[in-house]
């Protein structure tokens, strides 16, 4: 009797091997996600650290800003000293050394039109004048333009010692026959840099407007003088602001991050190690494999469900950290973990820091009204607006009458308290959307869009009125005087309608005060009331 052949047996896998392969088919994409959620959360961790630098770059400016604007602040106050208007060399030459004593200063010069040392504070008077080393642009800015000028770095003509200068406009009358500089060493600009607590490895420096090194956080004095890096110089004369991955002085990988002052005349560049970045990257890779290990043998659904946990939690954190990029504020949801729960805490904290940073850079830090950065914005903005449907804008220029009787008699605490008040009652008189601003002492400016010059006389004898009205405390009294400039009529620009709110303010204080007093073109007698 024949027989059919016996089929071959097929082998089947063991119930060991398929748990294997299930374990290893269920959790090699979990494993992946893993890894994908470690390499999301180092490039957040790397935008985190561009994020910090920014704001430790903007910090920095802000604070170099307030040096150097202190610094102008004095200049310009020497600039208007009786014996200089009247010419007396000799005791304005005294003037300046005890001026020398009592700012942050290397030294003052006072300098003519053809560059020529009149006084330096580093020779004494009388001297055979001697060329400046002041780049002559500097000195040219500062004339023709008649504003501050910051130089680059220069070696001084007395010494040949690395230096920059901060130079005002001399103004006698219609002509300007001086510039009066401050010389300020590098090593007052590394010591800024140098009282602002980095991250450990970090460094800061200060380049002038061609890349040169004028201050440094560490090394100092190894490297003032010097070019930065090909990449970061190539980057800060065609940028405003960035970020790039560059190198130290030293030859280091950096996260580098860089910012321009408001003039664009000087930059700060904050540069933070990769090598820690790299490190936390590695660190996060060994814990995926060591997780990946412990999924394994806990199983497939312990795996996935933890890496879909992760995933999420990282991923909640992309949207806000691209809102922090774009200067908002962010809203950061509650996540699982600890770590992305301190990212996310990062998030938020940087995210106020940079709102409160713009606070500072656009309002007055006493009244909280705009400063004069912001003015000139919005300003330009509604004066362009302006010229474009044919509509009126009246300039303001307020001055509190007596504010100083204030002062000398009370003292800076309640002139402070005066200065707040009268900033609310102008906010109460005028309308919303009406553009209030502080120049500085009691000086305020007030731009009035869509407004003829009979509505703006109106609103600002309201304004005296509220502003004339008694102060808590105050016995003497207090009152205001207004200069009105109209555009389009008497100024086709911000500045001319400035000086001649500004000319129209004295007018006004010169009539009697407590009074408004509008503008007349420049050059023709003062418009009466």
């Amino acid at each position: 009797m024949d027989h059919a052949p016996a089929r071959p047996v097929r082998r089947r896998p063991t119930l060991r091997a398929a748990l294997v392969a299930l374990v290893l088919v269920c959790t090699v994409p979990a494993a992946l996600v893993a890894a994908g959620a470690v390499y999301q959360d180092y490039l957040l961790r790397k935008e985190r650290v561009f994020e910090s630098a920014i704001s430790t770059a903007r910090n920095l400016v802000a604070e170099v800003e307030r040096e150097l604007h202190g610094i102008e602040a004095g200049l310009r106050v020497l600039a208007t000293a009786e014996d200089l208007a009247r010419g007396d060399m000799e005791s304005f030459y005294r003037r300046i050394e005890d001026a020398l004593r009592l700012q942050n200063v290397d030294g003052y010069l006072l300098i003519d039109p053809q560059g020529m040392q009149v006084l330096n504070t580093d020779r004494h008077y009388p001297a055979v004048p001697v060329r400046s080393a002041i780049p002559a642009g500097t000195l040219s800015q500062a004339i023709d333009e008649r504003k501050t000028a910051v130089s680059g770095l220069f070696h001084t003509a007395i010494g040949g010692e690395l230096t920059l200068a901060v130079s005002v406009p001399v103004e006698i009358g219609a002509t300007v026959p001086y510039t009066l500089s401050a010389d300020i060493r590098p090593i007052r600009i590394s010591q800024i840099l140098q009282r602002h607590q980095l991250d450990t490895g970090w460094v800061a420096a200060a380049l002038d407007s061609n890349a040169v090194i004028v201050g440094r956080s560490r090394d100092d004095a190894r490297y003032i003088g010097q070019s930065a890096v090909g990449s970061l110089a190539e980057s800060i004369k065609s940028q405003r602001e960035g970020t790039l991955q560059s190198e130290t002085k030293e030859g280091i990988p950096v996260l580098t991050a860089f910012t321009h002052s408001t003039d664009a005349q000087w930059a700060v560049a904050v540069g933070a190690p990769i090598a820690e970045l790299a490190a936390g990257l590695r660190r996060s890779m060994l814990l995926v494999m060591l997780t990946g290990g412990a999924i394994i043998l806990s199983g497939m659904l312990l795996a996935y469900r933890l890496g879909r946990m992760i995933e999420a939690s990282v991923a909640a954190l992309i949207e806000p950290a691209v809102a922090l990029g774009n200067g908002g504020e962010i809203e950061v949801p509650a996540t699982r973990f600890r770590e992305t729960a301190a990212l996310g805490d990062a998030l938020t904290h940087a995210s106020q820091m940079l709102i409160k940073t713009q606070e500072l850079a656009y309002h007055d830090p006493l009244t909280a009204l705009s400063n004069r950065l912001l003015f000139r914005e919005l300003a330009l903005h509604a004066l362009a607006a302006a010229q474009r449907t044919g509509r009126p804008v009246a300039l303001l220029a307020l001055d509190l009458d007596n504010f100083k009787e204030v002062n000398d008699r009370n003292g800076h605490g309640l002139g402070d308290l005066v200065l707040r008040i009268a900033a609310d009652r102008m906010r109460n008189t005028l309308r919303s959307a009406d553009i209030v601003a502080r120049f500085g002492g009691d000086e305020f400016v007030a731009l009035l869009e869509d407004t003829d010059r009979d509505q703006a006389m109106r609103l600002a004898e309201e304004l005296i009125r509220a502003l004339s009205a008694p102060y808590p405390a105050v016995l003497q009294q207090v009152g205001a005087s207004a200069g009105i400039a109209m555009f389009p009529q008497d100024a086709a620009d911000l500045d001319s309608l400035l000086e001649l709110a500004d000319r129209a303010l004295y007018a006004a204080k010169a009539a009697g005060r407590g009074r408004a007093h509008p503008a007349s073109p420049i050059g023709g007698p003062a418009a009466s009331t």
